[in-house]
């Protein structure tokens, strides 16, 4: 058994080099698949509502790719497929294959709310983490790595996934609201390397759809609503997880 006790160690110089960041975010999120056409057109309506994401260029925006981690039991998955109301996800990301450093995340879900917790790694790190050499978090002697390194051990955590996909975003700073669609997604569960110039993925077939996330911490306002017209659109509960493990088929449960 690991004891909390045991998930300690000394920093070395690379890793003080690393500007090490950690995040406790909280908000709400509500997810909803939309068509390509509306895709466009909410997208012309945003960029005149809302400042642009600085990453992100309307109708083009930015890639991210991120790796996803599960226990030997596909826990993560089972308790989403589930609709279990607290969950978790465990992932790598990163948003280009020359960054120096990634996020690595501990998503937790509790109905409409999402809390992350984010520590930021260096490119090397992420390598031997991806190879199933957790004791690399322990350098960093970070709480939120700890946390990690725990689960990871105790339940015999691996890389299940890498999916990537390109993101429009826009931003509305006064109530800390983001609009994101994400689209073209795409997997891969043989390769894991975040930072491949030469990523081969299977796309994930959503049947024309893209993913509209809507993210803000207290309150969703009004001509925020009216600009997205959300009194259309049906909420859906999204996974690109779920969804990327289920068109890929590599496990018993895919019929379900």
């Amino acid at each position: 058994m690991i004891s909390v006790g045991s998930v300690t160690g000394k920093v070395d110089n690379a890793s003080r080099d690393i500007i090490m960041l950690n995040l406790n975010v909280e908000r709400y999120e509500l997810k909803y698949f939309i068509n390509h056409m509306e895709n466009h057109a909410l997208v012309n309506r945003l960029k005149h509502a809302l400042k642009s994401d600085p990453h992100s260029v309307p109708h083009r925006g930015y890639s991210i790719r991120s790796v996803y981690f599960d226990s030997y039991d596909d826990e993560c998955l089972h308790e989403k497929l589930a609709g279990t109301q607290f969950r978790r996800k465990y992932r790598l990301r990163s948003y280009n294959t020359e960054d120096e450093t990634v996020k690595f995340e501990i998503k937790n879900k509790a109905n409409n709310q999402i809390f992350k917790e984010t520590a930021s790694i260096g490119r090397e790190s992420a390598h031997e983490i991806i190879l199933g050499n957790y004791e690399e978090m322990l350098k960093y002697n970070n709480p939120i790595l700890n946390k990690i390194y725990i689960a990871f051990k105790t339940k015999m955590f691996k890389p299940k996934v890498m999916v990537e996909y390109e993101r429009d975003a826009f931003i509305f700073h006064h109530f800390n609201v983001r609009i994101t669609i994400d689209n073209n997604l795409r997997a891969n569960t043989s390769c894991f390397d975040l930072f491949s110039r030469n990523f081969h993925a299977l796309p994930v077939v959503l049947e024309g759809k893209d993913i509209l996330e809507i993210k803000y911490n207290t309150v969703l306002p009004d001509f925020i609503r009216n600009v997205i017209q959300l009194d259309s659109l049906e909420r859906s509960a999204i996974s690109k997880y779920a969804l990327s493990r289920r068109f890929l088929k590599t496990s018993y449960w895919e019929d379900i």
